[in-house]
């Protein structure tokens, strides 16, 4: 395809097209009374709190600014900083105002200087006699009496009345409404992330005929709240509060499904589940009585985290940035502050000391589960998420697996009612080291198998032992865990760990390792073969390198003694790991040689038994059984016999095994079928609670987690108000105190966002910092008012969306006028519609909406669509399950709305990041918007956007027959949600003349410009003629206008 003639074209109907664009700025500050909160605080929080201000051992000469108390006490040179209504005896006003370097503030080192503006402002309120109020967000939420502008009668609501007041008071004027046909595309670009259709279109058009805008308006946002795309809309704002990703962020970076979360949310939105039970949920779903499925789903919000297994990381150190993580989230999501600064140190700008930030530490320092991911999707705490057609089959074999349960056990019993115990008599009832095969046929009893590979039978793959052994296939890193819930491996003298391994001799691997877990860590590790898998510090017990692979084709024994891998007597092996780098191997028979007695075995004889549990005292056993047991064979009574006969037949005996295999074979198949299912059945991680008391929680100095200092309990920061007295120190009070009336951040917080979604930017500016930092709201009576109503009605999210998209403000034209821009540039007074460009979300999915290749199913796995090769290689570790990018295939997955792309953390989807989409590695309540011209190209050569760009030029072709004028109009109609001007359908047509010219004797540019894209063009079209429409339809998708909001 010919990029020149298509950057040209584009740029030239673009220039014809477009409309005005707004510039970035402040409303130009009143000369009215100066107000603290709004005008004082701000310059004293940027200019003086970093050395006078909360922070303690920065504080510099004694001096604090950031209180009243502070800023009028004297110092101890006798004079004060502020004399309210004394100019002459403020030091303040010298030290600002003076020429001398040595004494100016602030200092010149500092990097920082007041504009003469600054120091006018800061006499003015000295001289007002330097009256104090609170920082605003701190202070309760007052609910003010809408005022009475003048154009009252433009006023739609509260809401508008207060916007028109400070309009009139700035000397603005606002706009006429705007244009149905764009008023019902903002409307559904901001509801529903989508365009309307034409007969959407149509049939609003035909309302506001014969119903007038208001109701035909007011029904349509009715509409839009009711559809399902509203709820997936919402939840990519929420999403990035959240940081949710499929993968894990850090080091590999591999696959983490949590796909269960992201559709949680997209239901929690479109049911308006309340916004206060929507914050509980996910803070605290575990703790509620009775939890449900979806409540425990919710508390995925504090598993979003970027987690990682790498080797010689140190447990705690990664369970305290896990934590931290969780603080800082929480505290940026719902207080809408800048907690993490106190991780360290006091917060040098709000009033947040270390010791504060430590007890809402304290609040998320108890999740029962590792700190390190162990590279696993299935990271504990998780809970499965089976289909319904799932949980009924795993009901079933459940009840199957009881029955035949039952039946071994009748067996066992009727069989071992005639064992003889005479033929014992002659062997000793001594101590000998034996295999005992922990891991042979199957998982022994009870324990959680996770990974890849499977136990396959005899009658096709090589078995050393038994009926079954363990396949595993890799390539690159593969391997298979086995975890004991039920008996477990313990470690005796001496002792050694074995398996038995058979590699392909068609497909060798490179490097075989076996992996055990002790004390809860994955820490022992031997290898045979290339040191491929890096996990763990060289040449120590975390990767000790044993040998040569063994030779292929027959089975081999790999044996490590447990001193060699420190494992101490006594010591209990909790799981077994088989790992491979590239081929094909089996394992058999793995477990340990000793004479130490194991859990879970079966006895050939009496003898047998009782040999060990001589050797263990009889752990377990009553004392009047171990009374027995120490004496000689010959001094036993009939009865003491009796006794050890029945015990030793109800612990196991062999034969006993042998005449129950084969049901224990159908226990055995049953189970696995019951894994594979268990295996098959999606998963998503959960906060949980470990049992117990809670972990104590620590102050760390300079946040290092190796440098406790005094311990803290779970308490909230004292300048909000505290727990009720009658609230759990734990998740679920904190999560009911944050929605609690009194509260003065969480609501303000959560309107201020939505205000942000719908108008571009925040009341607050600074959405993800409300503190003293944070640029104070443009409109702070109307915040209170909003978040009072908030509150009142139910903290109800669709009743609040569609009292935003219904002000007045809101349906106003978005043509901007000299006046307007050169007195309000950012439009922060909304004196004009809101008029942005939209999210790369949004563009992508409008792009396949237009084209009517959007796949609208809901819900489901993450997708690959396709993107550029190597960008995932680019940062991939050896054995990455993210290290090689495979896209999807198929219109059904690459076509699926943005929101269900598969989000690979340290390589996020290109075309959005390219678009300001956040990697959400950690949470994001503001995207940046940006205007490069990578975006640009983007737009125009991103084969999903060709592809786009063909399916609206075939849809064109299709379903509208008649002049080329009528298909342009339709083409112009579909993307931009109007109808052309005689002008701009001149413009289209001269272009579709030249593309047409232009590809007339190039039949194969023709051929590749259509073909691109993961899908075929249109056989039934002429690739002549297709192509450039192909153009045209390209031109379109990124005029101006189609890319805004406006």
């Amino acid at each position: 395809m010919d990029l020149g003639i298509r950057l040209l074209a584009a740029s030239a109907l673009a220039a014809a097209l477009a409309t005005a664009t707004a510039a970035a700025g402040e409303p130009s500050p009143t000369k009215a009374k100066v107000d603290f909160a709004r005008d004082v605080r701000p310059i004293l929080s940027d200019a003086c709190f970093a050395c006078h201000g909360f922070d303690e051992k920065e504080r510099k000469a004694g001096l604090r600014l950031d209180t009243h108390e502070g800023a009028i006490a004297k110092l101890k040179s006798g004079d004060a900083a502020v004399v309210p209504g004394n100019l002459e005896e403020s030091g303040l006003v010298f030290r600002v105002e003076t020429d001398d370097e040595e004494m100016l503030m602030p200092p010149k080192k500092s990097g920082k200087t007041l504009t003469p503006a600054q120091v006018d402002v800061l006499k003015r309120w000295i001289a007002e006699g330097a009256p104090w109020s609170g920082h605003w967000a701190f202070e309760p939420v007052k609910k003010a009496e809408p005022p009475k502008p003048a154009e009252a009668a433009r006023a739609r609501g509260p809401v508008d009345s207060f916007l028109l007041a400070r309009m009139e008071a700035e000397g603005l004027k606002p706009s006429p409404t705007a244009e149905p046909a764009a008023l019902l595309r903002r409307a559904t670009l901001d509801l529903t992330g989508l365009p309307p259709t034409i007969a959407e279109a149509d049939a609003f058009l035909a309302a506001v005929a014969a119903e007038g805008l208001d109701a035909a308006y007011e029904k349509a946002v009715d509409r839009l709240l009711d559809s399902p795309r509203y709820g997936e809309h919402m939840a990519r704002y929420w999403l990035d509060a959240a940081r949710y990703g499929d993968t894990h962020g850090l080091h590999l970076d591999n696959f983490r499904e949590m796909w269960a979360y992201r559709d949680w949310v997209v239901r929690a939105f479109n049911s308006d589940k309340p916004f206060d039970q929507f914050i509980v949920e996910q803070l605290a779903g575990d703790l509620l009585p009775n939890p449900t499925p979806d409540q425990l789903v919710a508390t995925g919000f504090n598993r979003c985290h970027v987690s990682t297994a790498e080797g010689g990381s140190i447990e705690q150190e990664v369970y305290t940035r896990n934590v931290c993580d969780q603080v800082d989230t929480n505290g940026s999501v719902f207080l809408g502050l800048t907690v993490a600064c106190a991780r360290c140190h006091d917060h040098k700008y709000d009033p947040i000391s270390q010791k504060e930030y430590y007890q809402f530490f304290a609040f998320f320092n108890n999740i029962d589960g590792p700190a390190l991911d162990g590279n696993r999707s299935r990271w504990e705490p998780f809970l499965p998420t089976p289909t319904r057609e799932q949980a009924e089959k795993m009901k079933a074999l459940d009840a199957k697996v009881v029955e035949l349960k039952a039946k071994v056990d009748a067996e066992a019993k009727r069989f071992a009612a005639g064992y003889d115990p005479k033929a014992d008599d002659a062997r000793p009832e001594v101590v000998a080291r034996e295999d005992f095969a922990w891991i042979d046929d199957a998982p022994p009893p009870g324990a959680a198998a996770s990974g890849t590979g499977d136990f396959v039978g005899k009658a096709s793959h090589p078995v050393k032992s038994g009926r079954r052994s363990l396949r595993i296939e890799a390539k690159g890193l593969t391997q298979k865990i086995v975890e004991a819930n039920g008996p477990k491996l313990k470690v005796g003298k001496g002792d050694s760990l074995f398996a038995h391994v058979y590699l392909d001799p068609k497909n060798p691997p490179r490097e075989v390792m076996l992996q055990w877990k002790v004390g809860g860590q994955w820490a022992r590790r031997a290898i045979w073969g290339e040191n491929l898998i890096d996990w763990g510090k060289d040449a120590t017990v975390e990767r000790l390198r044993i040998g040569d692979l063994p030779a292929d084709g027959e089975w081999a024994r790999l044996e490590v003694p447990t001193a060699q891998l420190d494992i101490a007597p006594g010591t209990v092996i909790e799981g077994w790991a088989f790992t491979l780098f590239d081929g094909v191997a089996y394992f058999d028979e793995a477990g340990l040689r000793t004479w130490t007695p194991q859990e879970g075995r079966a006895y050939p004889n009496l003898t047998a038994w009782i040999r060990d549990r001589i050797a263990d005292d009889g752990a377990g056993l009553a004392d009047d059984v171990k009374a027995i047991l120490k004496k000689p064979r010959g001094q036993r009574s009939e009865e003491e016999r009796k006794k050890l006969i029945d015990l030793f037949l109800a612990a196991g005996w062999s034969e006993v095994e042998k005449a129950v295999g084969p049901i224990r074979d159908e226990v055995a198949k049953a189970e696995m079928e019951r894994k594979k299912l268990d295996d098959q059945v999606s998963t998503t991680l959960i906060f949980r609670e470990r049992a117990g008391e809670p972990k104590p929680a620590f102050v760390l100095n300079r946040g290092e987690y190796d440098q406790p200092k005094d311990q803290v309990g779970r308490v909230v920061p004292a300048f909000l108000p505290p727990l009720p007295s009658d609230a759990p120190a734990d998740r679920l009070g904190l999560a009911r105190w944050l929605v609690a009336p009194e509260h003065p951040l969480t609501a303000r917080v959560a309107v201020n966002r939505f205000w942000q979604q719908v108008f571009g930017v925040g009341l607050v500016k600074t959405s993800e910092d409300f503190g003293a930092q944070g640029e104070p709201p443009s409109h702070p009576e109307l915040l209170d008012w909003l978040a009072s109503t908030f509150r009142e009605e139910g903290w109800d999210v669709k009743k609040m969306m569609r009292r935003l998209v219904t002000t007045a403000a809101y349906r106003q034209s978005a043509k901007a006028t000299p006046e307007g821009l050169a007195k309000d540039p950012e439009n922060r007074l909304l004196a004009r519609g809101p008029r942005f460009r939209l999210d790369a979300e949004t563009l992508r999915d409008q792009a396949f909406f237009a084209g009517g290749i959007l796949v609208e199913e809901m819900g489901g796995p993450s997708v690959k669509p396709p993107q550029p090769s190597g960008l995932w290689e680019a940062v991939a570790y050896v054995g990455s399950d993210t290290g090689v990018f495979q896209a999807d295939e198929g219109p059904r997955k690459v076509h699926r709305r943005s929101l269900y792309t598969f989000w690979k953390r340290t390589a996020p989807p290109p075309q959005m990041a390219t678009l300001d989409a956040p990697s959400r590695e950690s949470c994001r309540v503001r995207r940046e918007r940006t205007n490069t011209p990578l975006q640009a190209l983007l737009l125009l050569n991103e084969p999903q956007y060709v592809e786009a760009s063909r399916a609206l030029a075939e849809r064109t072709l299709r379903e509208a027959a008649g002049t080329t004028d009528e298909r342009l109009a339709r083409m112009f109609r579909i993307a931009a949600g109007r109808a052309p001007e005689a002008a701009e359908l001149a413009e289209l047509a001269a272009a579709l003349k030249d593309f047409t010219a232009h590809y007339a004797d190039k039949p194969d540019q023709a051929k590749a410009l259509i073909e691109t894209g993961a899908t075929g063009p249109d056989p039934a079209l002429d690739p002549r003629e297709l192509a450039p429409w192909t153009m045209i339809g390209n031109v379109i998708l990124n005029l101006d206008e189609v890319v805004t909001k406006g």
